[in-house]
């Protein structure tokens, strides 16, 4: 049989109690910690808004469609040359900055991407000939896929820089932070910048990928 507690045993015991926490009060700061990560570093996905257009073309031959296609192309802004097709995006973003504790943190995020695809229309298409329609389906549907690729590094683009804005980290400096924010967007911006010429360089802007319609070699 035990025998009894003495008093300072019992004031220890009391003391011991006191620094367990209930388990509600452990799942409530549970809770709130996971909120705070939470709203840290919460999942967002870029604003994608793409538009389609094209540009009529007529033609009952090869070189008719070839010779309007020169004629009405786009033009690409950044060589002033004309191209059969060509996607043009841009890429913005704007973020909140909070003081939590000690430190800033980037709390919200948005991220914009507009995107423009042009491609050729072949308006008296359904008055060609059936082997003239066939060759100008490959071609566009070649058109399409090039034009695509460009679609996909914009999201690229898009997404990386989303996921950076989410996981930036934090900075007791509110002006470093920002700083570090600009740079760092900025190189990632540059990077598929280059990423997207190095495609048409490789692809000879489609035509290594069959959107060639009657071009001689370098066209």
């Amino acid at each position: 049989m035990a025998g009894p507690v003495s008093p300072s045993r019992q004031a220890a015991c009391r003391d011991a109690a006191r620094r367990v926490e209930p388990p509600a009060v452990i799942s409530l700061r549970f809770a709130i910690l996971m909120c705070l990560l939470a709203t840290t570093h919460a999942e967002a996905s870029p604003t994608v808004k793409r538009r389609d257009e094209s540009y009529p073309v007529t033609g009952s031959s090869v070189q008719e469609l070839r010779q309007m296609i020169d004629r009405n192309g786009p033009v690409n802004s950044e060589d002033g040359k004309q191209y059969d097709g060509i996607t043009e995006w841009s890429l913005t973003w704007d973020y909140q900055l909070k003081r939590r504790g000690k430190v800033w943190i980037v709390v919200n995020r948005t991220v914009l991407l507009d995107i423009k695809v042009s491609t050729p229309r072949w308006t008296d298409f359904q008055n060609a000939p059936g082997m003239l329609r066939m060759q100008w389906r490959i071609y566009r549907a070649n058109l399409l896929r090039h034009e695509e690729g460009h679609v996909k590094i914009a999201l690229r683009a898009a997404h990386a820089i989303d996921k950076y804005l989410g996981v930036c980290g934090a900075s007791s400096s509110l002006d470093k932070l920002k700083s570090d924010i600009q740079k760092n967007t900025r190189t990632l911006l540059k990077q598929y910048r280059k990423m997207d010429r190095s495609y048409d360089q490789r692809t000879r802007h489609g035509a290594m990928q069959g959107a060639n319609l009657a071009k001689g070699p370098g066209g």
